[in-house]
């Protein structure tokens, strides 16, 4: 068999994933675009308001929640559909079904993963509306770009020690 098919290079297992993980990825904001995603996550953001408020309360935080609005220290929070995670958690759930694992496997890590990562968005709420109280100037800053930076880095970990626990 010296056909040319036979001779052409395939693809690796990596790159097979990569390209998976790519069309998966358009697809799913493709999907996200044609159901308008943001405006539908009302419901998430009025409950991640209220969650993260009763938390930050607890801590001694002394804000008050009205919807998706959380009133801290002068400031009004907007928990909107970016502070939801959702795309985040989007590109996780998109990964570990493009990941070759088993479906039962795939689902577990999912779970796992949502109920994970909602944790450490409701933490990190209630630590933005303290923060907010206690020292207003920093909020921006630890909004902006600590929490962004630290959210990539726990879905990344996350994704790699999935992947090392289903290997």
């Amino acid at each position: 068999m010296t056909s040319a098919a036979a001779n052409r290079p395939r693809l690796s297992e990596s790159q097979v994933f990569g390209l998976r993980f790519f069309l998966l990825l358009a697809g799913a904001s493709v999907a996200a675009w044609a159901v308008s995603l943001p405006d539908r996550l009302g419901a998430a953001q009025r409950w991640l308001a209220t969650a993260a408020d009763l938390l930050a309360r607890l801590s001694g935080g002394d804000s008050t929640v009205n919807g998706d609005h959380i009133n801290a220290g002068g400031l009004m929070i907007h928990v909107n559909f970016e502070c939801t995670g959702v795309y985040v958690l989007l590109i996780l759930v998109v990964f570990l079904i493009a990941y070759p694992a088993s479906w039962r496997a795939r689902a577990a890590g999912a779970a796992l993963g949502f109920a994970a990562l909602t944790a450490v968005n409701i933490f990190r709420i209630a630590l933005l509306v303290r923060v907010a109280e206690l020292a207003p100037d920093l909020f921006s800053y630890l909004h902006e770009y600590v929490w962004q930076g630290l959210f990539l880095v726990l879905v990344i970990a996350y994704a790699m020690t999935w992947v090392e626990r289903v290997r």
